[in-house]
């Protein structure tokens, strides 16, 4: 069995040509399955808008099974989310570690699958690639993304800014539970009666 996205056929609008899709995002579910980069990010943000444009009223559902990545590719997702008319349902269905974690707690509504795994801590630069005199600059931009990512954080836990501080400055796994706990998930699928569609 082949590994991969499921494709299904269908007939373009444009000129009755048949042609192969990725069959989960026609039903309007993206997967975040790998590290961040900017070649997924382009994916699903361009996803995002495509099938946005088309009808802003269905609901996306992303699921995420990612370590994590790049924080400006996922800045751009989560970016993405935040403009679009269309909810975008999150989903930690394996692990959501670091900016995967971010990502998943802007979702307009967040769920973790009973044995997922999320993962909160501060971004990171490799400042030893900088030239000495780019590093004030470089450093005055973490603190600019840094205070963006407490701040989306703080919105959807309700938790102060020195609470937050505080967890990032470590890396905290959570399970499902404790993620909810936290509140950066509000559903767990399985519980009260709470199943994945």
């Amino acid at each position: 069995m082949p590994v991969g996205l499921p494709k299904v056929r269908f007939l373009s609008l444009d000129d009755n040509e048949e042609i192969e899709c990725n069959g989960l995002y026609q039903r309007r579910i993206l997967i975040l399955g790998s590290e961040i980069n900017s070649e997924n990010a382009n994916i699903i943000s361009g996803a995002l808008i495509y099938f946005s444009l088309a009808d802003f009223s269905r609901e996306f559902k992303l699921l995420i099974n990612s370590p994590g990545g790049s924080v400006i590719d996922g800045i751009a997702i989560s970016d993405t989310m935040d403009t679009l008319l269309t909810p975008v349902e999150t989903m930690a269905v394996g692990v959501a570690a670091s900016m995967a974690c971010f990502i998943l707690n802007r979702g307009t509504s967040r769920i973790a699958f009973p044995h997922a795994r999320v993962m909160m801590h501060q971004p990171s630069s490799s400042l030893s690639e900088v030239e000495m005199e780019d590093t004030v600059v470089e450093m005055q931009a973490i603190e600019r993304i840094r205070d963006y990512i407490i701040d989306g954080y703080r919105i959807t836990t309700l938790k102060s800014r020195k609470e937050i501080m505080d967890t990032l400055e470590k890396d905290v796994f959570m399970s499902a539970i404790e993620a909810k706990e936290y509140r950066l998930v509000d559903h767990i699928v399985g519980e009260n009666g709470f199943e994945f569609p």
